[in-house]
C-alpha cells in the first residue's frame, strides 16, 4: 500500500462519487432528468442524479446510507410538510443528523414550472395564450381536491409517526428478565399516549379542521383564487397542473419535427427552462446549485 502526503482534502472530496438521489420510478422520470440537466448546465457534472422511487424510499435510503456515504445527498417533495421543517433542511445541509436531505420549498418539482413569470420564458408557447389565466383556472377547479389530498398526506404521516424512543440502549437497565419487564411497563404511558394520539387523528372533527386549515392556507381566505393570496401556486399538485398547462399552452417538436406529447413534451419544456442562466432560475434552483457547489468545494 502506498501513502501520499500533502493531499488537499478538497481534492479528495471532489474525487469522491457525489450522488443526488431524488424521487422518480427511473432515471427517465422528470425529477432526475430535469435536476441532472440543471446541475450539468451549472458546472456540477461531478454530481450524478439518480431516481429512488417514492419519497419514503428516498427518506429510508438517506437514513440507511448517511454513515457510509457522506457524499450522497437526498432531495424529496414537500408534500404536506410545514415550512419550518422544510427551511431547516436547507439551513442544516449538509448535516449527517438530518441525513443530508433537502426538501423542496414547493410541493413538487413541477410547481416551479407553473409559475407564470418563469414559464413565460419558454420558446414553446402556442400563440395568443394567457398562461397566467389558464393556470388560475386549472387551480380553481382543483382547490378542494388538493386540500383533501394534503389532508390525507398529513394523516398518513401522523399515523406512521414512530415512538419517541426507537430502542433501548443501556444494558445496565436490563440485567435480568424482571428489569426488562419493568422497562417495558414504564413505556406503557407512552404507548397509551400514542394510542390516544392516533385516535385523535382519526376523529371526524379533527379531520375536518385539518381540511379547513389546508383550504384556507391554499386560498388565503379568497375564492375564486387570486395571485398573491394564499399558497395555492406552491402547495397544490404541480404535477397535475403542469400536465394540463403543458397540453393547453405549449407545442413542442423534436429535432425530426415530430410533435411531442405527454411526459416527453413536459420534460422538454422543463429542460429548456433550466438551461436559462442561473440568475433567471427560481430561487430554490439557485440555492441548490450554490449549496452543492459549496459541498464539493467549487465555491
Amino acid at each position: 500500500m502506498r501513502f501520499q502526503r500533502g493531499v488537499d482534502a478538497t481534492q479528495v472530496l471532489q474525487a469522491a462519487k457525489h450522488k443526488l438521489f431524488v424521487e422518480g420510478k427511473d432515471n427517465q422520470a422528470i425529477d432526475p432528468a430535469i435536476i441532472q440537466e440543471l446541475l450539468n448546465n451549472n458546472d456540477l457534472t461531478a454530481i450524478e442524479v439518480q431516481s429512488m422511487g417514492s419519497c419514503d424510499n428516498v427518506r429510508s435510503a438517506a437514513q440507511a446510507l448517511i454513515h457510509q456515504h457522506s457524499s450522497y445527498y437526498f432531495l424529496i417533495d414537500r408534500d404536506d410538510q410545514d415550512l419550518a421543517t422544510v427551511d431547516q433542511s436547507w439551513v442544516k445541509f449538509p448535516d449527517p443528523t438530518a441525513f443530508n436531505m433537502l426538501i423542496w420549498r414547493k410541493r413538487e418539482l413541477e410547481n416551479y414550472f407553473i409559475a407564470p413569470d418563469y414559464i413565460e420564458k419558454s420558446s414553446f408557447f402556442k400563440p395568443d395564450i394567457d398562461v397566467s389565466q389558464r393556470i388560475l383556472d386549472v387551480c380553481c377547479s382543483r382547490l378542494f381536491l388538493d386540500a383533501a389530498n394534503l389532508t390525507l398526506l398529513y394523516l398518513s404521516r401522523e399515523l406512521r409517526r414512530p415512538l419517541a424512543i426507537g430502542h433501548f440502549a443501556n444494558p445496565e437497565l436490563f440485567k435480568d428478565e424482571g428489569e426488562g419487564i419493568l422497562q417495558l411497563e414504564q413505556l406503557a404511558d407512552q404507548l397509551e399516549d400514542k394510542k390516544t394520539s392516533i385516535a385523535g387523528v382519526l376523529e371526524k372533527d379533527f379531520v375536518k379542521q385539518k381540511y379547513f386549515h389546508f383550504v384556507n392556507e391554499l386560498n388565503g381566505g379568497v375564492f375564486p383564487l387570486q395571485y398573491g393570496s394564499g399558497t395555492w401556486l406552491e402547495r397544490m399538485s404541480g404535477k397535475e397542473v403542469f400536465r394540463v398547462i403543458a397540453n393547453q399552452c405549449f407545442q413542442v417538436r423534436n429535432a425530426s419535427n415530430v410533435l411531442l406529447q405527454g411526459k416527453e413534451q413536459n420534460k422538454q419544456i422543463a429542460k429548456e427552462l433550466v438551461s436559462l442562466p442561473l440568475a433567471q432560475q427560481p430561487s430554490d434552483f439557485q440555492d441548490i446549485v450554490k449549496l452543492l457547489k459549496r459541498r464539493i468545494g467549487q465555491i
